[in-house]
């Protein structure tokens, strides 16, 4: 496919848009890109959660921490008195209801002593009549339901038991209340549904929003048990009445769940948090009809086909990234204002799409542009040396015509030449040229010379341009020693032409030229023009007389410094030319 054609071009542009908006389609109404739209919702909620304000919804957690459970002499499983006792006060102080988010056991302790399984029965009946009382269940090991002694829940009601399970992401982290627990997706009472149907609402599926409120303050439960020990109804009282009592482990290794953001007040991020404090905010968020909803997949799906479009912005890099950049800014600022007006907008499927669109018509103008540059040299490297190939492929050979530019020339011819095309076959002495040419040619352009002209069995090259040349006049005098050598060597393989071995003279001027475009608007040629040029033509005629095979300018020497082989030679006239000074090498 010939990318260099306009309207290949344009088909595969116009292709690639239409992909870019079905891929972002895709994305969007596939939810492709899921893990990344969790944590930038978490990232979300972390920034909107640093500027909100606390929220009075009564809502206060009573934590079982290790000051607790140092404070009580028997271990957990057997707190039935100082469980009901918090009952019993929390029912007095007129707490509106309370969820004890605890294992209660599956059995009657009575055996151990006979008022443990009254105690707490008792508690319950009086926070049930109070307001009301919910326990949390859970399930053992094979993930069935883990039975909690018949007394217990039958004190607490029907409608006093729900199961304190999560259904977590991929990546272990609870984001979304929904009851829809069962395996077949039925709908499973749970701990906070049920505290929520007692306070007469009734629970919605969604993200919980964990941008509502600052956090909790946990309430620790030694305290509360200090205050009823010490009568001290009227601090119960300010603590409790009216209020949501949410009552679990607070421990650093019990029952900790995984969430997004910290749920204590002004605590640090850890990877978990008490599950008490989960049941507490996803309440929080039901209690206040703030349940976070994503937008509807088709909607999704349209906002990630629009965002295909970044395919338009992406020729250049500096485009690409500012497209990709300034659209993803609009799409965060966008996401983060649905989030506050809780709705989850598809943030990362637009991204993602804008992403992918820009870079991917990036990448085609890439391999567009690469494939040129490969065509370029392909169908011109045999005209011109890869200097000016490089300046063609970069756009810049235009910039340099009429430039001055310090060059050194250097020309060469082949002795006796015309005497060998004499007395030789054509297609032999072709071979030859051709031979002496590319052997030329190789030394010119590894020392970063330029090849003008082939001139007969001669060349014109010159040094420092179109790149600028620290040493112009040293990479044309190792050009020149390599000619020569490459050419002694050809001479030792081709057989001699009526007894006159093979031989080059080479002639090297340095000075300033006029560099650039030379011809027609339809036929030109890269390059040189000047004084330097003309001499270095007549220095190479001057080997003959002389008897060497390199002849310099003066200047050209003293610019290559100490050499082997250098030869003053005197002045000499030059044809058309004032004489000038003369060095040569043997």
């Amino acid at each position: 496919m010939n990318t260099g054609d306009p309207a290949v071009l344009a088909r595969l542009v116009r292709a690639g848009l239409v992909t870019a908006v079905v891929a972002g389609l895709a994305i969007g109404a596939l939810d492709l890109a899921a893990p990344l739209q969790r944590r930038l919702a978490d990232a979300g909620f972390a920034f909107l959660r640093g500027h909100a304000a606390p929220v009075s919804d009564g809502i206060v957690v009573v934590g079982i921490d290790e000051a607790t459970v140092a404070s009580l002499p028997e271990p957990m499983t057997l707190w039935h008195r100082h469980l009901g006792a918090f009952l019993a006060a929390a029912a007095q102080a007129r707490a509106r209801v309370v969820g004890v988010d605890l294992v209660l056991p599956d059995r009657s302790h009575a055996a151990i002593a006979p008022d443990l399984d009254r105690a707490l029965v008792d508690g319950i009946l009086r926070m049930r009549q109070a307001g009301g009382v919910v326990l949390a269940l859970t399930v053992d090991e094979g993930g069935r339901p883990r039975a909690v002694h018949p007394a217990f829940q039958g004190a607490a009601g029907p409608q006093g038991a729900g199961f304190a399970l999560w259904r977590a992401d991929p990546d272990g982290t609870v984001r979304t209340f929904d009851e829809r627990l069962g395996t077949g997706g039925e709908v499973v009472p749970t701990f906070v549904g049920q505290l929520a149907r007692a306070l007469g609402v009734e629970p919605v599926a969604g993200r919980i929003n964990y941008a509502l409120g600052a956090g909790f303050d946990v309430l620790p439960l030694a305290t509360v048990l200090r205050w009823i020990r010490d009568g001290d109804e009227r601090t119960l009282a300010a603590a409790l009445e009216g209020n949501v009592v949410l009552v679990g482990s607070v421990l650093p290794f019990l029952d900790r769940t995984r969430v997004p953001v910290p749920l204590v007040r002004g605590g640090a991020a850890e990877d978990d948090e008490p599950g008490v404090l989960v049941h507490a905010q996803a309440l929080r968020t039901l209690l206040a009809g703030r349940t976070v909803q994503p937008l509807p997949a088709w909607v999704a799906a349209l906002l990630a086909g629009l965002a295909g479009f970044a395919w338009l912005g992406g020729r250049r890099p500096a485009a690409a990234l500012a497209t990709v950049l300034a659209g993803s800014a609009v799409v965060f600022g966008a996401g983060l204002w649905a989030l506050a007006r809780d709705v989850l907008a598809p943030v990362a499927a637009v991204v993602v799409t804008l992403t992918l669109a820009a870079g991917a018509r990036l990448a085609l103008e890439a391999t567009v542009a690469w494939r040129e540059r490969i065509r370029l040299r392909g169908v011109f490297s045999g005209y011109v040396s890869p200097q000016v190939m490089a300046e063609i492929e970069a756009g810049r050979l235009e910039g340099l015509a009429n430039a001055r530019r310090f060059v050194c020339v250097l020309v060469m011819d082949v002795r006796g030449f015309t005497t060998r095309a004499e007395r030789e076959p054509p297609d032999r002495v072709l071979a030859l040229l051709n031979e002496l040419c590319e052997q030329a040619t190789e030394a010119i352009h590894g020392r970063g010379g330029t090849v003008d002209k082939f001139m007969g069995d001669g060349i014109l090259a010159f040094f420092g341009a179109p790149a600028s040349m620290d040493d112009a006049c040293g990479a044309a005098f190792g050009a020149a020693i390599d000619i020569l050598e490459r050419v002694r060597r050809i001479g030792d393989t081709s057989p001699a032409a009526a007894g006159t071995p093979l031989a080059v003279g080479v002639g090297l001027a340095c000075g300033e030229a006029t560099v650039g475009h030379v011809g027609a608007a339809t036929r030109h040629s890269y390059t040189a023009i000047g004084d330097c040029v003309n001499v270095a033509s007549r220095l190479e005629s001057l080997t003959k007389e002389v008897g060497v095979p390199l002849v310099m300018t003066k200047d050209v020497a003293t610019r290559i410094g100490e050499r082997a082989g250098l030869v003053p030679l005197g002045v000499h006239a030059i044809k058309g030319h004032t004489s000038l000074e003369v060095v040569g090498w043997r």
